[in-house]
């Protein structure tokens, strides 16, 4: 219904139809997190029943929110005709997955060179 006014909109009022668009999506991912929710505490319960450390969970369950957001954020300025600002948007969001992994690429390799017989 929302995305309906949001066309609707759009021809006249290009501003009130980007504010419904965001508006919408905010609700949207808002409900979808109450469902999701049960599924992350699920993951860190398993991962905590493992030998894997709890920061496992918290990387994995911190980057999926960087995408998720990263992809509302990049697609709403899309709607909006901001390709450029997208595009920057989905970059920085790649450049904070990568730098939130580097603890965990520096685990693989200390781990991986103990195995070879090699410390760091």
């Amino acid at each position: 219904m929302s995305a309906l006014a949001s066309v609707s909109l759009k021809k006249n009022n290009p501003s009130i139809s980007a504010v419904l668009g965001i508006f919408t999506g905010v609700m949207i991912i808002t409900a979808a997190v109450s469902y999701i929710s049960p599924l992350i505490n699920e993951i860190n319960d398993m991962l905590q029943k493992t030998a894997a450390s709890g920061k496992y969970a918290a990387v994995l369950i911190k980057t999926v929110g960087i995408c998720g957001l990263c992809r509302f954020t990049s697609g709403s300025c899309r709607d909006m005709g901001e390709n450029g600002l997208a595009a920057k948007v989905e970059f920085a969001s790649k450049a904070a997955v990568a730098v939130m992994s580097l603890p965990l690429v520096e685990e693989i390799i200390t781990t991986s060179l103990k195995l070879l017989g090699e410390q760091m």
